[in-house]
């Protein structure tokens, strides 16, 4: 396979340098990061005061805000890039593959499979339950705004997450272990456990945290038996952009935005059922092609 992702050779990787790497990184996701997004609540409040809640720092348009939010997402790349360059010596990039270049084949591949294993699910899930769904009150420009982002921002959100959690988080694990299995419970885990403070846990949190931790383990031991997070990284943009565009629900992390679709009724069992199976399936699919192609 010649070089390793996981056990990077490039650049100087000692724990200490990853120690300081994760500090710099946590100041640019929570620290820099929120800083720049409370500025741009504040422009936005002098350019649209209606839309602002200056006592309580937010934005009461869970549009504007979801289109804000993102300059923490952006932060938080420019920290990995800049801890990357300067502590570790190496490129960005060495977060994503090992090669000098982006496999962007297996990016589209992991998006169009997982893309479609979600259209399939929703779909037969619709067909069971068809009460559990209803239109969303349609605005045209507010649902073209809500396409515009999920296409050129929710990438960025979940890449951020990917360079983080299946690139330099399991790159440090694997100086401590070279288990497959330990490394996915911790990379997995910790990618699984950081979403549990989501209002969707209200749903259901024994199954709801089985949905994140299914995802992390799965996406964690791909990344790990291909040699690369790029599978993983179109799956998670694919999981993200189809939620935003086609289905909403009330106590949702990104608020009510304009989705096509509301859930009414969610059965967090089946939800997580649906999502194990949907990921083994993905899984199979994915391992089958990185066959074929080695």
């Amino acid at each position: 396979m010649g070089q390793h992702f996981i056990r990077m050779s490039e650049g100087k990787n000692s724990h200490w340098r990853y120690f300081w790497s994760l500090l710099v990184i946590l100041a640019f996701m929570f620290v820099i990061g929120t800083i720049a997004y409370l500025i741009a609540v504040l422009i936005t409040a002098f350019i649209n005061p209606s839309i602002v809640d200056v006592e309580e720092m937010m934005i009461t348009d869970p549009l504007v805000d979801f289109y804000l939010y993102h300059i923490v997402n952006i932060s938080a790349v420019f920290g990995m890039w800049l801890a990357a360059r300067t502590i570790l010596k190496r490129k960005l990039i060495s977060f994503i593959t090992p090669y000098d270049k982006v496999n962007w084949t297996k990016i589209l591949y992991g998006f169009l499979i997982a893309f479609s294993l979600f259209a399939l699910f929703a779909l037969l899930d619709y067909a069971i339950f068809p009460n559990d769904y209803m239109l969303n009150d349609f605005e045209g420009s507010r649902f073209a705004w809500l396409v515009v982002a999920s296409i050129l921002l929710v990438p960025i959100q979940t890449t951020s997450e990917e360079l983080f959690f299946r690139g330099f988080l399991l790159q440090w694990a694997g100086k401590l272990t070279k288990n497959p299995i330990i490394l996915i419970l911790i990379i997995g885990g910790i990618f699984g456990s950081l979403h549990f403070s989501n209002p969707e846990m209200e749903h259901g949190a024994f199954w709801v945290a089985i949905d994140y931790l299914a995802m992390g383990f799965i996406w964690t031991y791909i990344s790990i038996k291909t040699n690369s997070s790029e599978f993983s990284i179109g799956a998670h943009a694919a999981n993200n952009m189809f939620l935003c565009i086609f289905l909403t629900m009330e106590d949702t992390v990104v608020g009510n935005i304009p989705s096509l679709f509301v859930v009414t009724n969610v059965n967090a069992m089946l939800s997580a059922l649906t999502t194990v199976t949907t990921g083994l399936i993905f899984l199979y699919i994915v391992m089958r092609k990185h066959r074929m192609g080695n």
